[in-house]
């Protein structure tokens, strides 16, 4: 591919979404789910999760738009064999790291079975989750394309969004417990209002919004754009915050990827970056971004490694939770960055793989001729 014609806007949104996930596990690896919401520190703490939330709907969205007009052939499932070769990369990677530094005793067949049930690279759940998306985008494009109208399109979507995310903010309340609008923490039952038996399907809602943006761009202008996005992240977030005050995180739909909040962000970030225009970046950016882009899906898989270890000494440095967060920057870009560089090695063996594979390929035809 010519490098000067290619939409690094892509690559970026494929990067923000990597180093997203390289975000949010910091609250999963720092000791912030086991700290109560109190102070300002926590709140500023919340606030940045729940912008970092946009992670994997950002790559699923991304998905729908590069892929909504691939139609169904043989050829079509080679499409997935890089992702399936990188996944097992990684996860040899990892278990070596298990087996080595963490001395866990892994077999060879129990090796095999991690990578089977895909706890190897301890989040490849993505993986799992990806490989049924693959398998249904010529089927979920026929259906796509038989709805030729916007309005019939805009109709899918709308009804996807319904099933999976808006009961994610109708669906949480409990107006029977005493105190319920002050102190919501103190009952996770809810009153059902609308049906929620859909909810995860929100990898289908994320693709189609992913298709939608493709054929029917929505381009708002930067200055309206970015104070949308902080605005929402900031509301979102105090409202996290204030639904777990006094108590511990509360997990809730709304906390979740399919939630609305997190919808209604990934879109704003998803609109301020796939359209802008990068034609203009020198040569060499585009090359840096696709080299870092191409990277993104190892370093999401390997990550784990590098949050194990930055992690450990992290907490063992700094007792505090609350203190631990002045070390967001550092330790993000610490993890993200080793992550690419190994990713990159990554990429490299598979690409050599696939150049003797090529080499004997043409060596058995010769053979043959």
């Amino acid at each position: 591919m010519d490098i000067t014609r290619r939409n690094s806007a892509l690559d970026i949104t494929r990067i923000v979404a990597a180093f997203s996930v390289i975000g949010v596990h910091f609250f999963l690896n720092s000791g912030y789910y086991n700290t109560p919401m109190l102070g300002g520190r926590m709140l500023l703490l919340t606030i940045l999760r729940t912008g970092f939330m946009i992670c994997v709907p950002l790559f699923i969205m991304l998905t729908g738009y590069l892929m909504s007009r691939k139609e169904w052939s043989l050829r079509y499932y080679r499409g997935i064999v890089k992702t399936l070769a990188v996944y097992l990369l990684a996860s040899i990677v990892c278990l070596v790291y298990k087996n080595v530094i963490l001395q866990e005793g892994i077999t060879l067949l129990g090796g095999a079975a991690h990578i089977l049930n895909y706890s190897a690279a301890p989040y490849a759940w993505y993986i799992e989750m990806y490989i049924g998306l693959f398998l249904l985008i010529p089927f979920l494009n026929a259906m796509w394309r038989g709805l030729e109208e916007k309005r019939a399109r805009g109709a899918l979507v709308i009804t996807l969004i319904f099933l999976s995310s808006l009961p994610s903010v109708f669906n949480i309340w409990n107006f029977q417990v005493e105190g319920w609008i002050k102190t919501p923490y103190l009952s996770t039952d809810y009153i059902k209002i609308l049906p929620e038996w859909w909810v995860m399907i929100y990898p289908l809602t994320y693709y189609f919004l992913g298709a939608y943006l493709k054929e029917y761009p929505i381009k708002l202008k930067k200055r309206f754009n970015l104070p949308l996005i902080v605005l929402s992240v900031i509301a979102f977030g105090a409202f996290n915050y204030y639904r777990s005050w006094g108590g511990y995180f509360a997990w809730g739909a709304y906390t979740d990827w399919f939630g609305l909040p997190t919808l209604v962000v990934t879109v704003l970030v998803f609109v301020f970056l796939v359209y802008h225009d990068t034609s203009c970046f020198p040569v060499w950016s585009k090359k840096l971004l696709a080299w870092v882009s191409d990277a993104c899906l190892g370093a999401y898989l390997v990550s784990y490694i590098f949050d194990d270890i930055i992690y450990t000494r992290l907490i063992a440095a700094v007792p505090d939770m609350l203190d631990r967060g002045y070390y967001f920057v550092p330790v993000t870009l610490a993890v993200f960055a080793l992550s690419v560089l190994t990713a990159v090695v990554l990429n490299l063996i598979y690409s050599g793989i696939c150049a003797v594979a090529a080499r004997v390929a043409r060596g058995l035809r010769g053979g043959k001729s």
